[in-house]
């Protein structure tokens, strides 16, 4: 069937909207959450029953949607470096008008606090906790050298801990794996810095690229790479032989080849192709939370 002009708009409108916020994250934030909850949090033998708790998918959808609302106040406050770093994808992103993205993004956390509230006050309070400094990242944060970085890592994750504090979570194993794949996030975020150096340079922005020069900042990714051992030694002694064994073997490798991309990378191109080898890390940590024993 044919499309007419306004369909065809709309159409395009839904796209940019999609990228705006990001969807394949969001669609990996959510699997990875449904994952931990069915494979790790509770007995996988009894997934029907898990699914069937209305509070967890109301917690997985506020995280979805606060996140919604995070990733386009972020573009709102990086458009000028945005267009200078990846202009064709954000002059396709505008063509929602900023006044629409922005009653979007209050349409989004307040559709997320509410489903926030109906699970409980409390988990009322941690996501609007989460909104607000998802907006003061964009706002102030990621404008200081290193702690942008941080917080990013961070508040990645964050929409975890509200699964972990319903579900009372204890178990120093999974929080062990977990602070591995939050390494390998914090480590990506250094390297987008890198790929995005043009734009923070005219901008202004003091990234650690900017700050102390891209010859130390390789240097500390090597560092914290190499930190990214000695979590994964201690999974990997406790669950030698078992499914998630083999994903620490494979990380480790994926680690050990980042740093030779690492040491060759010169251009924007090159350090692309490492950031999307650390997001094909983090993707294989999220899809191995099922091999957790």
């Amino acid at each position: 069937m044919r499309l007419n002009r306004k369909q065809r708009l709309l159409l395009f409108k839904l796209s940019a909207l999609l990228s705006l916020v990001r969807w394949y994250n969001i669609f990996f934030l959510a699997l990875a959450q449904y994952l931990a909850v069915i494979f790790v949090l509770n007995d996988p033998n009894h997934w029907f029953t898990t699914l069937s708790n209305h509070n967890l998918h109301l917690i997985v959808f506020a995280s979805l949607f606060s996140v919604a609302g995070g990733y386009i106040i972020n573009n709102f406050y990086d458009l000028e470096k945005d267009l200078i770093n990846r202009p064709n994808k954000t002059l396709y992103e505008k063509i929602l008008r900023q006044s629409t993205t922005l009653r979007l993004y209050f349409l989004f956390n307040a559709v997320g606090a509410l489903l926030a509230a109906l699970v409980s006050f409390n988990v009322f309070l941690f996501f609007s906790a989460f909104i607000f400094l998802l907006w003061f990242y964009s706002h102030k944060l990621k404008k200081i050298t290193f702690i942008g970085n941080m917080t990013a890592a961070l508040l990645s994750i964050t929409p975890f801990f509200a699964i972990f504090i319903y579900y009372h979570l204890s178990d120093w194993l999974i929080i062990t794996y977990v602070s591995f794949i939050l390494l390998i996030i914090f480590i990506r975020e250094i390297v987008k810095d890198l790929e995005a150096l043009k734009g923070d340079v005219i901008i202004g922005y003091p990234t650690l690229p900017v700050t102390i020069g891209i010859y130390r900042t390789k240097w500390l990714i090597v560092f914290f790479t190499l930190t990214g051992l000695l979590p994964a030694l201690v999974i990997f002694k406790k669950t030698v032989f078992q499914g998630i064994s083999y994903y620490l073997l494979a990380g480790l490798g994926g680690l050990a080849l980042s740093l030779v991309f690492l040491v060759l990378a010169q251009k924007k191109e090159h350090y692309a192709l490492l950031n999307n080898l650390f997001r094909l890390l983090i993707i294989g940590g999220i899809l191995s939370l099922v091999l957790l024993p």
